[in-house]
């Protein structure tokens, strides 16, 4: 199973781990398709845009770039619940 882990904190085994918002459109881009995606909130960058909302927002513009699944390893309770909106979107089946 091909995993992508992008946070900038956690320690989850992963093939590939992204640890900027940058690092992570790269490697959603570049390097998948990915069977599933370990996604973060927060990732420390000055740029508001630059959050895990920020690369759901980014799938859901390409959806041909998701992953098999998502899941969430926030402790942002705010940013879990705008991302899980859009995860909804994306994986209607699923609901």
């Amino acid at each position: 199973m091909k995993t992508l882990l992008i946070d900038d904190l956690r320690e989850i085994k992963a093939t590939r781990v992204a640890r900027t918002y940058d690092d992570g459109i790269h490697a959603l881009v570049s390097e998948g398709p990915w069977d599933m995606l370990y996604l973060d909130h927060d990732f420390g960058d000055p740029d508001p845009a630059k959050t895990g909302y920020g690369i759901m927002k980014f799938l859901e513009l390409n959806p041909e770039l998701k992953p098999i699944k998502i899941v969430l390893v926030t402790s942002n309770p705010v940013g879990r619940k705008y991302m899980q909106m859009v995860i909804d979107k994306l994986y209607p089946e699923e609901l």
